[in-house]
């Protein structure tokens, strides 16, 4: 036997138990990367329901901010009536220094309720 022929025999042990470690590697990143999938798999399951809840009560909340924006409006036409019969008995200048503080709460919370209803419009589309 040559020299040359023992440098053949330990390219090709060499070769092979690096084909054996490649294969073993792959089937490594292969097994984790199944197991990625998975969990991502079991992730997404959870989160459905979470986010069709999130939906439910957005909704709900959209349907009570409309309901007291409703009895708003009939409190203000109310409140203008009295006003307006009021004012024929005294001057005008104590009432039209009145805030309506409840004005500004009904429009942030139609505000956040738009909010969150455009958020899971767009979420639900992506």
């Amino acid at each position: 036997m040559t020299l040359i022929d023992v440098f053949v025999i330990v390219l090709i042990l060499t070769a092979f138990s690096l084909s054996i470690f490649v294969i073993v590697f792959l089937k490594r990143i292969y097994m984790q990367a199944v197991t990625v999938q998975k969990d991502i798999h079991r992730l997404v399951e959870n989160t459905i329901p979470v986010m069709s809840n999130l939906k439910e009560v957005t909704e709900r909340a959209n349907r009570i901010v409309t309901g007291v924006e409703g009895y708003y409006n009939e409190a203000d036409c109310l409140i203008k009536n009295v006003r307006e019969r009021i004012s024929i008995l005294t001057s005008n200048r104590r009432f039209r220094s009145v805030e309506r503080p409840v004005k500004y709460i009904v429009n942030n919370i139609r505000a956040l309720a738009s909010g969150t209803s455009a958020f899971l419009n767009s979420y639900k589309h992506k």
